[in-house]
């Protein structure tokens, strides 16, 4: 008879929200805990799925509830101590939200303690999941553009790299079938007090990102205008771009016009293939901690770059996140005074 996974949710907005209806739908998964500093969130979380017990304290949680797998749906500042929780109480598959931590120390200790304790710990990079994403990947590494030279991004306005760059930084890496990075040299300004989910936050910033096979990366935040739109992937010998729909649209240089491709369903999602980790199906899951790691990474090294005005040369050894380094040194001053949070609003900003 197959396993039934015990679950709980630790974290009750929207994430939460998603991460229950998912396990609901699964046979293998049943939802029997749901925890937040807010009760009132953890009780409308369980009564909208009928979880039996609710908890304001995620240390009781863990203690009592004897949980399989724990989704981590919180802010990304807590992650980290949750995670390391969770993996000492025996959790044995954990699936925490993007980004993965607020800083590369904390993105270490989240992977030595699922290590330690035999726990497998996944990060939630859905776009990994995606039909066109996963064809994307296949084409490139079938060689149908060559060589691949350079991957481009905009982010969405006022959104921060840690919100929004996880998720872009995290997509480079799955079309180039996971490279190791060479380099990052990067430009962060923050002049008024920015907050994003009680982390602090860049005002603007770029990067330009060098994976080992030489093919760049450049990432913009909130820079001026005016925009441009380019190909989500360039090669050597042609481009690829995401067409109305899902649609995947490829270019080869020795051709006219774009071909459309409809990319096969991906017969699969996080929560299932989580599972088949946990039950050695599979060698690894295709958004380990392990592989958002690189990502946060690549993300404290475009900060890094200005702190230390220069190439960042990977391995990053700096722990801390430099964005904090420097505004507490006083090398990002605050210049607008008044502290504000562009995704969780600061009391302050209600009055």
């Amino acid at each position: 008879m197959a396993k039934t996974y015990r679950v709980g949710v630790i974290g009750c907005g929207g994430m939460g929200r998603s991460h229950s209806r998912a396990y609901t739908r699964n046979l293998a998964t049943e939802l029997v805990a749901a925890m937040d500093i807010s009760e009132e969130s953890a009780k409308r979380l369980a009564e909208e799925f009928s979880i039996p017990a609710v908890y304001t304290d995620y240390n009781q949680m863990l203690t009592k509830e004897d949980l399989d797998i724990v989704s981590i749906t919180t802010w990304q500042g807590v992650r980290a101590e949750i995670t390391v929780a969770a993996a000492k109480a025996g959790v044995k598959g954990i699936l925490g939200e993007k980004p993965m931590s607020a800083s590369l120390g904390e993105a270490d200790e989240m992977l030595e303690a699922c290590e330690k304790h035999g726990a497998k710990l996944v990060i939630g990079h859905n776009g990994r999941f995606n039909a066109a994403n996963t064809e994307i990947r296949r084409l490139v590494a079938d060689g149908a553009i060559g060589q691949p030279t350079l991957l481009y991004h905009i982010a969405k306005r006022n959104a921060g790299l840690l919100n929004t760059g996880t998720h872009a930084i995290d997509g480079w890496r799955y079309t180039l079938s996971d490279p190791e990075t060479l380099w990052v040299i990067g430009q962060t300004s923050r002049t008024t007090d920015r907050w994003e989910r009680r982390s602090r936050c860049e005002d603007l910033c770029m990067g330009l990102v060098c994976f080992e096979s030489g093919t760049r990366g450049i990432y913009e935040g909130d820079l001026p205008e005016l925009r441009i739109t380019m190909p989500r992937v360039t090669g050597t010998e042609g481009k690829i771009k995401v067409g109305e729909g899902g649609v995947v649209l490829l270019q080869k240089d020795d051709a006219s016009g774009w071909q459309e491709i409809t990319p096969p369903p991906v017969e699969t999602d996080q929560f299932q293939e989580l599972i088949d980790w946990m039950e050695g199906k599979i060698p690894e899951h295709r958004s380990s901690g392990r592989q958002a790691r690189y990502t946060m990474e690549i993300m404290m090294a475009i900060y890094e770059s200005l702190r230390i005005k220069n190439v960042v040369v990977m391995p990053l050894e700096t722990k801390e996140s430099p964005l904090d380094l420097m505004v507490e040194d006083g090398t990002l001053p605050v210049l607008i005074e008044g502290r504000y949070d562009i995704r969780a609003p600061f009391p302050e900003q209600n009055r």
